[in-house]
């Protein structure tokens, strides 16, 4: 009797700068691997997705504001794209999105790149965050198109040592 093996061929790993999404990222590297799969490194800038006008019928957002957090963003997915590379991925693709991470991350990009499986690290809000903010994490098992690997540790299987709260004590 065969046994056939799941096989990943497009995995999408959200990059955000943080421990969480570091973790994510080694474990997406490492699955990518496994699967000689092509890894796709996005980072989401929350904001206006295009230019629109103000509440008030007035002004115009200029999607120039964005343009600074853009280039850090793209320096540090460079980097991890040469970790990636440096693990022996062969196809890394990296890309910086303007618009709610919560759409880009779980329903957009893997749509538009045919993704099968999203890698995103757990958030670390506290009890009012994630009501007040909501889970990105959570969003994206509820709406992915995909399977979805949630990550909380890191190679070793070691749950990182980090604060509970990520926004200001309430």
């Amino acid at each position: 009797m065969e046994v056939s093996r799941m096989s990943y061929q497009n995995i999408l790993v959200g990059v955000d700068g943080s421990k969480q999404a570091d973790m994510a990222f080694e474990k997406a590297v490492d699955t990518a691997k496994t699967n000689d799969a092509k890894l796709y490194l996005l980072s989401i800038i929350n904001g206006e997705r295009y230019p629109t006008t103000g509440p008030g019928g007035y002004g115009f957002v200029s999607h120039s504001i964005y343009d600074s957090a853009i280039e850090t963003m793209q320096k540090k997915l460079a980097d991890y794209k040469k970790k990636a590379e440096a693990a022996g991925i062969k196809d890394v693709e990296t890309d910086v999105k303007v618009g709610n991470a919560k759409v880009e991350l779980a329903e957009r990009y893997p749509k538009e790149n045919d993704i099968d499986l999203i890698i995103i690290g757990a958030t670390g809000l506290n009890v009012v965050g994630r009501l007040l903010v909501g889970s990105t994490a959570a969003y994206t098992i509820r709406e992915a198109p995909c399977d979805v690997t949630v990550v909380k540790t890191n190679l070793k299987n070691q749950k990182l040592d980090i604060k509970e709260t990520t926004y200001p004590e309430m």
